[in-house]
């Protein structure tokens, strides 16, 4: 009997998941197959296969044999031995038992999505998903979403008679009308989905089809393969992405939505998701999406619809050559020790410095990227000493230096060498000012530097640990929001969310044009991720926010 109230509870996967048997020369073979379950859900599916081939040898007139045959088959479906895979689960889509039947029948669907679309929503249409467990429910609901989707609108309707299948056909016809603007159709299906499946919009999300609780009749999207490949990645962009939008709404009486777009890493849904977009005119921006390939695919239809395009992620320059309304964020990068010299230099007005380092090809580098910076600006490196990684006493560095009356020393090292290399600096009376890398970013400095750090001066950069003001405010909201801790790609998605909320607030009447132009003559941007700047902007980038010490605590230097 067809369930009108279907919802898939994402409980407990199988009772033997909590308890992992120890596998030996004496188990069972119900204990192997238990284990290659397990192994299977963990991502292992090699493993789970030669743990069902022994269970299958030893007992294969075990009553529980189908089912372990169909789970070797889905090893091999995974390790993409797909006819292996077809040839087993064959036997079993006929069979009398329903879990048997169930589980045959959606392995048979997932081997057909490769070459039937439509075949494989006929098999998931005729299978009874209550007879599934969760693990393999979610499966199934996955698997109907991402068939529909490629269902063409004008018979799209009629799959709702399918089997299980009406709830996600209404909920893809009410996206799809949503985002062409048809606002009428979409509260239509939406209004009816409210009534038959009530709390579905909870669990499945509702697009945005009017004017939002916020107040703002404008929204901005974000394009991410959030399922699929890359979806770990998206991820973390797109919970600090929102976060940035939670903190602007909570400061703002008029702020817009941020709506979830994903194109499940597939290039063909992007584009069809860019015009699509494109063709809804309260979507004034697009964040996104997370790779350089996949943004300039979507630059092309940014470009001739005039809708601002920005990701967070990309990184190839071909993108900044596309120019207006298409950008990417740049955080500066491999130039700090440039950014530092060029403020000893400029802000700090001195002209001869020591250089103590070590020997690594990091710290090498940064020295080297220092002097010249500082040569180019009219001062010199009057020395330069390394020592080796672990080193903890420097006096030799420290006389060398010393011999040559030295105005400011530069030590790109890690705040652990900074607190030990710092005080025997003073011990061996060469008390100058010191400037640092963002290695020296930690709270490990002021913990153990003391009096020896300060008025140090330094280069921030995303870290957990970080002391700059913003991207510590970043870390312990998002710690604090998400349970877990942010990476610096989250962080990038929280600035260019926040570079995009800015625009978005500093136009009268936010268009895309308005946007765009605001994005176009943004100067840096100081967020969680450090100096921001979009890719399209001329600025040089020796752009790195500067930290120093004052009596025991860290402030910005802007």
């Amino acid at each position: 009997m067809k369930s009108r109230y279907l919802f898939i509870v994402f409980s407990v996967l199988l009772a033997i998941a909590g308890c992992r048997p120890d596998i030996g020369e004496d188990s069972t073979a119900s204990e192997k197959a238990a284990l290659a379950e397990i192994k299977l859900q963990d991502g292992d599916p090699e493993r789970a296969l030669a743990l069902l081939n022994s269970a299958l040898e030893t007992e294969a007139s075990n009553p529980d044999a189908p089912l372990w045959n169909i789970t070797r088959g889905e090893c091999l479906l995974n390790l993409g031995r797909n006819e292996e895979a077809l040839t087993v689960v064959s036997r079993y889509t006929s069979s009398s038992k329903p879990i048997v039947k169930a589980m045959a029948l959606l392995l048979r669907a997932r081997i057909d999505t490769a070459s039937s679309p439509s075949s494989a929503l006929n098999t998931l249409a005729s299978m009874n998903i209550e007879s599934l467990d969760a693990y393999r429910a979610q499966i199934a609901v996955e698997l109907c979403r991402e068939q529909l989707d490629r269902v063409r609108t004008d018979i799209l309707a009629g799959y709702r008679e399918r089997g299980w299948f009406e709830l996600y056909v209404l909920l893809e016809l009410e996206e799809r009308y949503a985002i062409t603007g048809d606002i009428s159709r979409a509260a239509l299906y939406g209004g009816e989905i409210d009534r038959l499946y009530p709390g579905a919009h909870h669990t499945w999300g509702r697009p945005d089809y009017g004017q939002s609780e916020t107040g703002s009749d404008t929204w901005i999207a974000i394009l991410m393969p959030l399922t699929g490949e890359g979806a770990a990645y998206a991820k973390q962009v797109s919970q600090g992405a929102h976060l940035a939008f939670d903190r602007f709404s909570e400061m703002h009486s008029v702020a817009p939505e941020l709506v979830d777009f994903d194109t499940r890493g597939d290039s063909s849904r992007l584009t069809e998701l860019m015009q699509l977009l494109a063709d809804s005119p309260s979507c004034v921006a697009i964040l996104g999406p997370l790779t350089s390939s996949a943004t300039l695919v979507a630059a092309s239809i940014a470009e001739g619809e005039g809708i601002p395009l920005l990701s967070p992620t990309a990184t190839s320059g071909d993108i900044d050559g596309i120019g207006n309304p298409v950008f990417r964020l740049v955080v500066s990068e491999g130039n700090q020790a440039a950014a530092v010299a060029e403020h000893a230099v400029r802000e700090s007005g001195f002209s001869r410095f020591g250089v103590i380092y070590p020997y690594t090809a990091q710290a090498s580098g940064e020295a080297e990227q220092f002097r010249a910076v500082v040569e180019r600006m009219g001062g010199s490196v009057v020395s330069s000493q390394g020592y080796q990684p672990g080193d903890t006493d420097f006096r030799s560095q420290i006389t060398a230096v010393k011999a040559y009356s030295p105005q400011a020393i530069f030590l790109p090292v890690s705040a652990w060498d900074a607190v030990q290399i710092a005080p025997q600096l003073k011990f061996y009376r060469l008390e100058v000012p010191l400037f640092g890398t963002s290695g020296w970013d930690d709270d490990l400095l002021l913990r153990h530097g003391g009096e020896y750090v300060e008025g140090a001066v330094f280069t921030a950069a995303f870290g957990l640990n970080s002391l700059y003001p913003e991207t510590a405010r970043f870390v312990y909201t998002y710690n604090r929001t998400y349970g877990q801790e942010p990476t610096a790609i989250a962080a990038q998605g929280y600035d260019a969310a926040g570079m995009l909320l800015d625009a978005w607030e500093q136009v009268s009447s936010p268009t895309r044009s308005r946007i765009s132009r605001k994005l176009s003559s943004m100067g840096p941007w100081y967020g969680a991720s450090g100096r921001c700047v979009l890719g399209n902007d001329t600025e040089i980038r020796i752009s790195w926010p500067m930290m120093t010490v004052i009596d025991g605590e860290i402030l910005g230097i802007q």
